[in-house]
């Protein structure tokens, strides 16, 4: 088979070979036998899995031939296997992987919206749901908190500060800092009333008693609101939105005189020749052209964002509703980054 000639090029086969990979590596992970070894932590037969998950011995001989072909899965002397990588991430590469599937069922719907007969977009499936709910527990750790988060709400001095997540989603964000910052009033609304009700039963076994959930349009907030936030938080919210203009003038709206909000999204650069190696953008865009970009362009008016949008054409818009962005931390407002902190 002929391999890229050129040195900036990328190597067509082994993208094919390593995607049909990435799918059975996704497939392994949902049916467990991936968390089989991490729960085993030393090598085992094929054997050991098919008894211990209840699975047929031939399927699970074939996706340990699969793996061990390109050096995923181990093969030991005496003929057992292992998984050579950190839980953590083992974790992550199984639930990306997974989403494999999730994106493959939506294939139909973006043939149609990408032709000129077919609808602008379409909104998230139940499943897409699901899994950026999984890609939360394994992304939002500790780290990416004190990095993104916690420097905002150090803006001000520690106080009962009300706080809204625009977009919350299961609202994991808004109960993670309602825990941190129990004299903070936190608010969390998003406009997809399936992930209310789940933010709302998971706040019931939390216990926390500072949170608040509602099913609102991030552009359309009660009028009650205005200038009610120390902070507002926007967490992957601006790339997916259809009309940035309404929640940007809606966050100015609510948002205090002296308050910050914050907004993150894939730190990629709106300029496309910037993208090539860069690995934020290998691994959002694909995400972003199946999932992102049409929930952005649902509506007839929508100007159609995704992840493509990039940093600098955010920027851009934050500053064109009249806020102020902020440098909070060591990077220049000016590079491509994952978050903007502005104010009014």
């Amino acid at each position: 088979m002929a391999t890229a000639t050129s040195t900036d090029s990328c190597d067509l086969e082994q993208l094919t070979i390593h995607g049909l990979h990435a799918l059975v590596f996704g497939f392994g992970y949902k049916v467990g036998i991936v968390d089989f070894f991490l729960k085993t932590q030393e090598p085992c037969t094929a054997e050991d899995i098919s008894q211990g998950l209840g699975l047929k011995l031939r399927y699970v001989q074939e996706w340990l031939g699969t793996m061990a072909a390109i050096r995923i899965v181990k093969v030991h002397e005496d003929g057992k296997f292992s998984l050579p990588y950190e839980p953590g991430t083992i974790k992550f590469c199984g639930v990306v992987a997974k989403c494999l599937q999730a994106l493959g069922e939506v294939w139909p719907e973006l043939e149609k919206a990408v032709t000129g007969t077919g609808p602008q977009g379409y909104g998230y499936t139940p499943k897409i749901l699901q899994l950026v709910d999984e890609f939360a527990v394994v992304k939002l750790q500790k780290e990416w908190f004190q990095k993104l988060l916690y420097p905002v709400l150090e803006l001000k001095a520690e106080g009962m500060h009300t706080v809204l997540d625009l977009g919350c989603g299961s609202g994991r964000i808004t109960r993670h800092l309602a825990t941190m910052y129990p004299k903070c009033s936190i608010h969390g609304v998003d406009v997809d009333q399936g992930s209310i009700d789940r933010a709302k039963r998971e706040l019931i076994s939390s216990g926390l008693t500072n949170v608040q959930y509602s099913c609102i349009d991030g552009g359309k907030l009660p009028r009650e609101w205005t200038e009610k936030f120390d902070f507002v938080f926007l967490i992957s919210v601006l790339h997916d939105a259809c009309d940035v203009d309404a929640i940007l003038d809606e966050v100015k709206r609510v948002l205090k005189h002296d308050g910050y909000c914050a907004a993150t999204d894939p730190g990629v650069s709106s300029n496309t020749k910037d993208l090539i190696d860069d690995s934020i953008a290998m691994f959002h865009m694909p995400f972003s052209l199946f999932s992102c970009l049409p929930r952005s362009l649902m509506e007839s008016s929508s100007v159609g964002y995704g992840v493509g949008w990039g940093y600098q054409r955010k920027k851009t818009a934050i500053e064109n509703h009249g806020f102020h962005v902020v440098q909070v931390g060591d990077i220049d407002v000016n590079t491509v980054q994952e978050r903007v902190v502005f104010t009014k």
